[in-house]
């Protein structure tokens, strides 16, 4: 029997799993699955000696489905408590209230709200984040672009941008590389106290 509390278990999970790759497509976008969720979550739950608990507090079907009318699909809305609950001593939990919707053609909604208000209290207790690649988001920054050494016919067109206001000195230093003598043309072209 383990002495942690509820907490450290949570932090303990949180160590082990830091990222959930999305699985599905929806609507043109991508999404992760309530499947997809436990699966990675699941293992470093029952290390933990974490089970959830889910209590539905509130129901209403919100839209009928009515062909008749256009509604080919019932909406359904439930208020979740999703408990966080340490198996050694079950008064020890954690929980997040959690609103979700649903919707189905038949009588699947009421089953897809409870998943859904359970894969986003998982999500969010655990702050889990989710991507598209198979690799975590940690990975290294991308590597700067290198600076482009400006030829002297870009080097005039760029000093005509800044003084027309269309170009900073900035600009012109983050994309190219200049010599001591571009940077000395450039600031000679330049009227006292920078571009007007």
């Amino acid at each position: 029997m383990s002495e942690k509390n509820i907490y450290q278990r949570i932090n303990a999970v949180m160590k082990e799993v830091q990222y959930v790759q999305k699985d599905a497509r929806v609507q043109g976008y991508k999404a992760v699955t309530h499947d997809m969720v436990t699966a990675v979550l699941r293992p470093a739950m029952v290390k933990a000696g974490i089970v959830i608990q889910l209590e539905q507090l509130k129901s209403e079907l919100l839209e009928r489905r009515d062909k008749t009318a256009g509604i080919s699909m019932h909406l359904y809305s439930g208020d979740y408590a999703v408990h966080f609950v340490n198996i050694d001593k079950p008064d020890d939990r954690v929980t997040i209230c959690i609103n979700a919707h649903a919707a189905d053609n038949g009588d699947k909604a009421p089953g897809k709200c409870a998943s859904y208000a359970t894969k986003s209290a998982m999500l969010k207790m655990f702050s889990l984040e989710t991507g598209e690649n198979e690799e975590s988001r940690i990975a290294p920054p991308p590597e700067p672009k290198p600076k482009q050494k400006i030829t002297d016919a870009r080097l005039e067109a760029a000093i005509k941008k800044i003084l027309d206001g269309e170009y900073t000195l900035e600009a012109l230093g983050a994309h190219f590389e200049l010599t001591g003598d571009q940077r000395a043309t450039v600031m000679a072209s330049l009227p006292e106290g920078g571009p007007q």
